[in-house]
């Protein structure tokens, strides 16, 4: 049995990558292609990769991108919507010591502090639009055990479909393309598509849907430059006798010399007139046709258009709120499949390669906006007035919505409606409804306008009073408290505090 185990981490040691193998040659990349593409130019590249040969259409998209400011800019919004906020590692059963220790191993590891961490998660986001991206894992030795050295993303130039499914092409020791590629393995890379298409990766992924609103807007842009470098500045429209000859030619020579020395002299007998183009209505179509391919490409990037340009969509008309949870909920999608994949590609296989038992932790990336904090605030609020309080596994899922590492109060938290010292047990809830009704309101009235007579400087009172096991107990804390106040001020704090912890049932 012991030479089997030896046998196995013999196999797993083989497999872990110490050595950068998909060493690109930039000087490879394929020339700048967007200043010469048409639509039948387009097609083209599309069919070409649809077949399986992809260089040319990740080229285009790495054109779009530099080329684009508004595409860059969308595109840059969607990544920093993550990879801005804190990266959580919670432990997968916190009941489980194996699970705690995985997670405590993985915090020690520093994953976020390795070369290049940002740059990989910020190239695994590109599978947003790209159809997959793909990181190479490189792993140092160390007394402690493998420790992860640095992520170096893969070139998409390196992809290859020919087979029907993605390679990676390989590599002279210059980073020149040779003609054999290699199935990713696990052990060597990272895989990560975050989108929701299955269609197969060479048709393109969500950017390919951009490439014709691009291309339209592009060319927009350059009609528009034409039409003014034509038409921009005024011209001059002469007019002569039809039967006059000499007259047209020397019109048309006085015209042509008129660009040089700015002025015409004609005899009387011509006419010159000074024309200006429709400069303001030719513009406006213009615009309009470049603001709606904007935003359609607002509108597959970042779910929303508003975040990219002040539109009037009327008091209270919601649409702002409405932009914004479709934005959220992109967000957090993109966040989950990042953290779905660093866990099981990732951290998995660190655990793994140096013997640390347990499953591997679960990371978040990515907190709730500030209305779903609030929205929550308020609904643990209700269920906790409601008599209802969360379990462990409760505070688990809520420390992995928020981002933040939670636990259960040690003491409890004060009520809005007054104070509570205790617990009521269920005998003791039956015979307090069998109170007299009119004490109870009573009881209740003076709770709460006491809870609203303890604020500034006598608001720490509420949570003494909370906290406070009996009225002698009271009396000491508060003392203690305020002993830099005079004694005839302490006496009737004291007195005032006594009488809410009576309301409040604390005998």
């Amino acid at each position: 049995m012991s030479n089997l185990i030896d046998r196995v981490k013999s196999y797993i040691v083989s497999k872990i990558p110490v050595k950068l193998i998909g060493n690109f040659n930039q000087r490879n990349q394929p020339t700048y292609l967007a200043n010469l593409m048409d639509v039948d130019r387009l097609h083209q590249i599309l069919r070409d990769a649809e077949s399986g040969n992809t260089q040319d259409l990740f080229a285009l998209y790495r054109d779009v991108i530099l080329g684009d400011s508004h595409t860059q800019g969308e595109f840059g919004k969607r990544k920093l919507g993550v990879i801005g906020d804190q990266l959580s590692i919670q432990p997968r059963d916190k009941k489980v010591p194996e699970d705690v220790t995985a997670a405590r191993f993985i915090l020690d590891h520093d994953i976020d502090d390795i070369d290049g961490w940002l740059v990989a998660c910020s190239h695994l986001l590109d599978s947003v639009l790209w159809p997959v991206s793909v990181i190479e894992k490189i792993y140092t030795v160390t007394p402690q055990g493998y420790r992860l050295k640095a992520l170096v993303p893969v070139d998409y130039q390196l992809f290859d479909f020919r087979h029907g499914h993605l390679q990676i092409r390989d590599t002279d020791p210059n980073g020149n393309l040779l003609p054999t590629a290699h199935d990713p393995s696990v052990d060597r890379y990272i895989v990560h598509r975050g989108n929701l298409l299955t269609t197969p990766d060479n048709w393109g992924g969500p950017m390919r849907s951009i490439l014709f609103w691009w291309l339209l807007g592009s060319m927009d842009r350059d009609w528009w430059a034409r039409f003014l470098d034509r038409f921009g500045s005024p011209f001059m429209v002469g007019k002569y006798d039809s039967v006059d000859d000499k007259s047209r030619t020397i019109l048309e020579r006085a015209f042509s010399s008129a660009v040089k020395i700015g002025g015409l002299v004609v005899s009387n007998e011509t006419q010159v007139e000074i024309m200006q183009a429709a400069t303001q209505s030719t513009g406006e179509a213009f615009e309009k046709f470049h603001s709606i391919a904007q935003r359609e490409k607002s509108k597959l990037i970042v779910g929303q258009t508003l975040s990219a340009e002040a539109q009037s969509t009327g008091l209270g008309s919601g649409v702002a709120n409405a932009q914004s949870e479709v934005r959220q909920d992109i967000r957090q999608f993109d966040a989950k499949m990042l953290c779905h994949t660093l866990r099981t590609q990732l951290l998995d296989q660190i655990l793994r390669i140096n013997g640390i038992p347990g499953r591997p932790p679960r990371i978040t990336w990515g907190a709730q906006s500030p209305v779903e904090t609030k929205a929550t605030g308020e609904f643990l609020g209700n269920i906790r007035n409601a008599g209802i309080e969360l379990t462990d596994e409760g505070i688990a899922s809520l420390s992995e919505r928020s981002g933040l590492a939670l636990r259960r109060a040690t003491t409890p938290a004060p009520s809005p409606q007054g104070f509570t010292a205790f617990s009521v047990t269920p005998d003791q809830r039956v015979i307090a409804n069998q109170a007299d009704d009119a004490n109870d309101r009573i009881a209740r009235a003076t709770a709460a306008d006491l809870s609203h007579a303890f604020r500034g400087s006598l608001a720490p009172i509420r949570r003494i009073i909370a906290e406070s096991e009996s009225a002698e107990d009271l009396e000491r804390r508060l003392t203690a408290f305020y002993a830099d106040w005079s004694p005839e001020k302490t006496a009737a704090i004291l007195e005032r505090a006594l009488v809410a912890f009576a309301a409040n049932g604390a005998a």
